[in-house]
């Protein structure tokens, strides 16, 4: 054991297993070259497209956050458009029942004008009827006093005779 601590202490690299220079230091550098190739072609790359990973996902967070705050605004205004359209149309339908009851008291008055005209010239009518009846009552009632007279008197009545006897008749009416 004494001879492995004295080799041991000449080369520090037997302790570890390592017993000769050259392909330690070969492997050394190749194992330097080999993190050199990988650190400037693999990692800084990887890195490049973690950041570049990274800074989309930061924008599609801000990105998410506006359009929550836009969502937000949208609701505000849908809830706001809304209250104003229910308002509007609160609005139209009272200035509909104003307009319907307007057209209504309208057209009630169109028709009672247009009744009291009907009555008026029913009665204008009627009147009219009555006088032509009452002169055809009149003519009738002379026609039967002349006749009746004629036959009390025995006499046949000339058409002035007549005439005479349907003015007394008329005028004692």
């Amino acid at each position: 054991m004494n001879t492995a601590i004295l080799a041991a202490s000449s080369n520090p690299l037997d302790a570890f297993g390592v017993t000769a220079w050259e392909p330690f230091v070969a492997h050394l550098i190749a194992f330097v070259i080999v993190i050199i190739i990988l650190k400037v072609f693999a990692f800084k790359p990887i890195q490049a497209m973690l950041e570049q990973r990274r800074q989309r996902i930061a924008e599609g967070e801000r990105m998410r956050a506006e359009s929550e705050q836009k969502l937000a605004g949208a609701h505000d205004e849908e809830a706001r458009i809304i209250e104003q359209a229910r308002e509007t149309g609160r609005q139209n339908l009272t200035k509909a029942k104003e307009t319907a009851e307007k057209v209504l008291a309208d057209k009630t008055e169109e028709a009672s004008a247009s009744a009291r005209q009907i009555i008026e010239r029913s009665h204008e009518a009627a009147a009219l009827e009555a006088e032509r009846d009452r002169e055809k009552l009149k003519a009738e009632f002379g026609r039967l006093v002349a006749q009746a007279t004629g036959q009390v008197t025995g006499k046949i009545l000339t058409e002035e005779d007549h005439r005479r006897i349907n003015a007394e008749a008329i005028s004692q009416l």
